[in-house]
């Protein structure tokens, strides 16, 4: 925009004074003549310009204070926004962190006011299975071994349930840990769930992180224990713990070659209670992938998998506290 102003002002001056100087030739006037009125054109020239570039400079100025007024008034609109927004997120955390504390609290009554009826359920149900064993006949010692198994099972998934409320009420303690250590000590108690088992298992070294020790101790062991678990009708099962780089840091992952899943129902793998094989195939309470999901969630990161049926499964998470 200058430069074409530029140009439009030095073209007009040219052909002002190119013309009017020819003009003045033509008219015959004398040369004394000729210099006054040249005088008398200069000044007209320079007082013309000023008055329009006065007149630009006005217009030039209207403007950018309207332009002003209006960015003052659009940041005045966008501040205010803003603080409206601030103040429903802060409404809306408030409320869904209320929630939570509810439904965690919640849980966690449930979970320990189940134990005294459970205990004395399984209780009652072992002193029968030792001291009538023999006064039953086959079907009620079937129902006497149901009720036994459903008690440990319940048990088990109170332990679960407790757990996992108390993952979100924990303080976390972040710090620079061993990956690689954690999922060796991680394997260890999960070898021993599963004594005569062999499994080839590979972890990659020096994979450091920055972490909360007992909680991704626990992640740990959830992702091993399902890759032991569903490994187990696999001739030469095979478990692998180790990290690749990606466009968002390094992602770590869990592999196995076990019986994997459809990945049609992968949505369904990081929710409570939901199972895609069958009890009696492999047991379970479905609460491990969802503590797994909270303790990555915890550090910043997500998890998801991919697997095929019959083909293996592998759980690659991001860990990104600081």
């Amino acid at each position: 925009m200058p430069r074409t102003v530029a140009l439009i002002y030095l073209t007009i001056g040219a052909l002002w004074i190119f013309f009017t100087d020819r003009l003045l030739v033509w008219l015959h006037f004398s040369t004394p003549q000729i210099l006054a009125i040249q005088t008398f054109k200069g000044w007209l020239f320079v007082v013309g310009s000023a008055a329009l570039v006065f007149v630009l400079l006005k217009r030039y100025e209207r403007a950018h204070q309207h332009a002003t007024l209006a960015l003052i008034e659009s940041q005045s609109e966008v501040k205010q926004m803003n603080a409206e927004l601030e103040q429903r997120v802060t409404a809306r955390t408030l409320q869904l962190e209320s929630a939570n504390r509810e439904l965690e609290a919640f849980a966690y009554a449930v979970s320990h006011d189940l134990r005294a009826p459970l205990r004395s359920m399984s209780g009652f149900s072992q002193i029968l299975q030792e001291t009538a064993h023999e006064a039953l006949d086959e079907r009620s010692r079937d129902y006497l071994r149901r009720i036994c198994d459903s008690s440990v099972r319940m048990s088990t998934l109170i332990d679960d349930l407790l757990s996992l409320s108390r993952i979100s009420r924990s303080e976390m303690v972040p710090r620079t840990i061993s990956l690689s250590q954690i999922a060796s000590e991680a394997a260890a108690t999960i070898q021993d769930r599963y004594p005569g088992r062999n499994v080839a298992l590979e972890i990659d070294p020096d994979m450091m992180v920055c972490g909360d020790t007992r909680l991704l101790r626990l992640a740990m062991e959830n992702l091993l224990d399902n890759a032991w678990k569903y490994s187990a009708h696999t001739q030469s099962p095979q478990v692998k713990v180790g990290s690749q780089p990606s466009a968002e840091g390094t992602v770590y992952f869990v592999q196995d070659n076990g019986v994997g899943f459809d990945m049609a129902y992968a949505s369904k793998l990081f929710g409570p209670f939901q199972r895609l094989h069958a009890e009696s195939q492999f047991p379970g309470t479905g609460i491990g992938l969802v503590t797994v999901q909270r303790i990555v969630a915890r550090h910043g990161g997500r998890i998801w998998a991919h697997a095929e049926l019959n083909q293996g499964a592998t759980f690659y998470f991001t860990l990104c506290a600081q």
